[in-house]
């Protein structure tokens, strides 16, 4: 039985192995729930229109649990370890990859007639017969040489296999499977390496590449510098024209899915509910206010076990991006106007029910700013966002009307309402592109700032040193009462009844529209989930909630536009959901990609627009005066990733596409922008017909390659359907 412990995890078949099932009556299948097995056109999965062998996915998801489990022991042999979610969301993926391979390779083997017999099997374990032994020969060495002892694993195998214990006879069938397998997975790579070769003329591509250089000057304008006003928004039309002449390019495909849309409402303890915390904390005010030890005290009676009298307990007011220690709205104006040493409270914080001592005050430096967001995350939708920007700081200097163009254009929900304005934040609060701008930029500046959340329109409005609190708290723990919920459940339910009202004859784009703006009118942020047909699961619920939404998505009758018939229920908040689109695979539907291509067809207007100005330009260094564009000069080779302006390959093709020395080309549209470049001497590479090193890195890099990726590969060509989650949750 030592045998099974002492595999290690060699490959992507090991976890096939049945090892000591130590822990299965303790976890159990915790990835099951219901009445068991359903008989369906999709069991758990499918590849290739074939049922996933459930039982087998079972096996591998147990001994992927108690492989996780078992190495855990192994790092932390002197403490009690414990089989965490993440734990087993780790084997859930492990087994279900392991699945998708088992099935597909089963079918590679099948195809090219891979067959390991008995006798294999034998030499495999042994190493006998010239075959080099298995990764069980690692386990089994001689004392005294350290070399493989065939003997020992012979023997250890005889025990194994006449063992009286339960499961013994099993274990060894599964071990034999094991070497079988792991032989079966050596001869498919033999084959696939034997299939990958290299020319000598490749060999030479290759060193001429490294090799021979050209020495070039270029000048290069990005798209972003391309003024707004030059080129215009795109229409609706040409957008239209656009989206039929591209909308079959591979970039634009979709994969099967279901965009769902949704706002959280947070379920709160509310003052009723804190009413036995109040009068607990009414009776210990009088105490907390005479005491001279606030230490012990806070030690003694708060439920939050927490004191400090430096900065570090220094407290604000809360606000949709505060940090650290907060006090609510309701207690503000008398807590800033407390003297040292008074009481504040109760009242409901963060933490529960409260009461606050004022030890002291402290300065913080703070900022006040208003801003507009323009959302962008891919770099095109950056670049398009930066260029709306400066248009729009045009206007506002001109015009004086920031708080106008915040309603019109800000996407940021949390400040829209109050004219874009974030008051009196600390320094760190924000993010460092933000922070520093606001921080550090004279009162009165209007410019750009870029961050992971778009690019910003800000205007510096004020710095103060604001005075601040230094509190020691009580604190009692309260829950929100199952009336708290309800109540909150009857004002989602409100809002699913209002915007069921709203949407009643509208388009689908209509009622995203109107989703968004009733989201934000009442104080909530819209969030979206997508959720791909072929693997079906969201993110970041618990299981209810996730069944819900899924239901809500994948029912028979479900269809864009439908909203949650009642409100999801998901920890402490509530949910309100709708199915905002249902895209089908393949080519797109125009609104579906509409901003995608808006930033595209932007990019191609700009480019247009540079090439323009560039054309029949060859003069270098009087095109960049004149552009105010970058002049640069460098030695490029053909097997260059990148160039001095970053990762343009337009430029290295463009220099080795046939221009002789003192030739110069068109204006070429690149990635980021357009050039026109300049062969200045070509260094050709050195004399050789030796070219020996080359093809062997080309042959090498090509067998890493595929055989790193040929698994990889196979389940991106197959079509798989993940209906684990659907059938869980009695959808499919």
């Amino acid at each position: 039985m030592a045998l099974i412990g002492k595999i290690r995890e060699k490959s992507w078949l090991l976890i096939a192995v049945i090892g000591i099932a130590m822990l299965a009556f303790i976890i159990g299948d915790l990835d099951s729930i219901g009445s068991g097995p359903q008989e369906d056109v999709y069991g758990i999965g499918t590849v290739n229109g074939e049922k996933v062998d459930e039982e087998q996915y079972n096996q591998f998801l147990n001994n992927a649990r108690n492989s996780i489990m078992q190495s855990k022991q192994q790092q932390n042999p002197t403490e009690q370890v414990r089989f965490t979610d993440a734990d087993d969301q780790r084997a859930i993926r492990q087994a279900w990859q392991t699945s998708l391979i088992n099935e597909l390779m089963a079918k590679e083997y099948q195809e090219v007639g891979l067959v390991v017999d008995e006798y294999e099997l034998e030499n495999v374990l042994y190493g006998s017969n010239g075959y080099t032994p298995s990764v069980l020969s690692e386990q089994f060495k001689d004392s005294v040489t350290g070399e493989f002892a065939p003997d020992q694993l012979r023997q250890a195998l005889e025990d194994l296999q006449a063992s009286p214990e339960p499961g013994a006879a099993q274990q060894y069938n599964d071990l034999m499977e094991y070497v079988r397998q792991m032989r079966m997975e050596e001869k498919y790579n033999t084959l696939i390496s034997s299939g990958v070769h290299a020319t000598t003329l490749e060999a030479k591509n290759e060193f001429d590449a490294k090799k021979t250089v050209k020495n070039v000057t270029y000048v290069y304008q990005s798209f972003s510098q391309v003024p707004n006003d030059a080129i215009g928004e795109p229409t609706e039309e040409e957008l239209k024209t656009y989206f039929e002449e591209h909308k079959n390019e591979s970039k634009y495909q979709q994969k099967a899915s279901r965009k769902i849309a949704y706002f959280a409402i947070d379920v709160k303890p509310s003052k009723e509910d804190s009413t036995s915390s109040f009068d607990r904390l009414n009776k210990l005010k009088p105490k907390f206010e005479a005491t001279k030890n606030d230490s012990a005290f806070v030690l003694r009676f708060s439920d939050v076990k927490k004191y400090a009298n430096d900065s570090t307990a220094m407290a604000k007011p809360e606000g949709s991006a505060n940090q650290g220690l907060t006090y609510p709205a309701s207690v503000a104006s008398e807590m800033e106007n407390a003297k040292e040493g008074e009481v504040v409270g109760p009242y409901v914080g963060r933490g529960g029910a409260m009461i606050s001592k004022v030890i002291g005050f402290g300065e913080e430096e703070t900022a006040t700013v208003r801003h507009i967001l323009l959302n962008a995350k891919l770099p095109e939708e950056v670049e398009a966002a930066q260029a709306k920007a400066d248009s729009l700081i045009k206007v506002i200097k001109s015009k004086n009307n920031f708080e106008e163009m915040v309603t019109e254009f800000s996407e940021d929900p949390g400040s829209v309402n109050n004219g874009g304005k974030y008051e009196k934040f600390p320094k760190g609060q924000m993010v460092p592109e933000f922070n520093d701008f606001s921080f550090y930029k004279p009162i009165g500046t209007i410019g750009t700032v870029k961050t992971s959340y778009g690019i910003h329109i800000v205007e510096v409005l004020d710095r103060e040193a604001t005075k601040r609190p230094i509190l020691a708290n009580i604190i009692l723990n309260v829950e929100a009462t199952k009336t708290t919920a309800d109540q909150v459940n009857s004002e989602a339910s409100n809002y699913i009844y209002d915007l069921d009202e709203k949407f009643q004859g509208k388009s689908l784009e209509e009622k995203n529209t109107i989703f968004k703006e009733y989201a934000v009118e009442n104080g909530y942020t819209v969030r979206s989930a997508t959720i791909l047909d072929e693997e079906p699961s969201v993110t970041a619920f618990n299981e209810i909630a996730e069944g819900r939404i899924l239901r809500m998505a994948y029912e028979e009758d479900s269809k864009a536009g439908t909203i949650s018939s009642s409100p999801i229920r998901d920890k402490n908040r509530i949910i309100v959901a709708f199915i905002s689109d249902i895209v089908e695979e393949g080519t797109p539907k125009f609104e579906t990609v509409k901003d995608v291509m808006r930033a595209d067809l932007r990019k191609e207007k700009q480019a247009n627009y540079l090439i323009d100005q560039m054309i029949d330009r060859k003069d270098l260094q009087a095109l960049s005066t004149e552009l105010g564009a970058k002049l640069e000069s460098e030695g490029l080779t053909f097997s260059a990733s990148n160039v001095a302006v970053g990762r343009e390959p337009q430029i290295i093709g463009t220099a080795f596409s046939g221009l002789m020395d003192g030739e110069t080309s068109v204006p070429v549209k690149g990635t980021n922008g357009v050039f026109v470049l300049r062969v200045d001497q070509t260094t050709p590479a050195p004399e050789t017909t030796d070219f020996s090193a080359e093809k062997e890195q080309i042959k090498s890099q090509r067998e890493t390659t595929i055989k790193n990726q040929f698994r990889t590969a196979l389940i991106e060509s197959a079509k798989v359907i993940d209906n684990r989650k659907l059938r869980r949750y009695g959808i499919r």
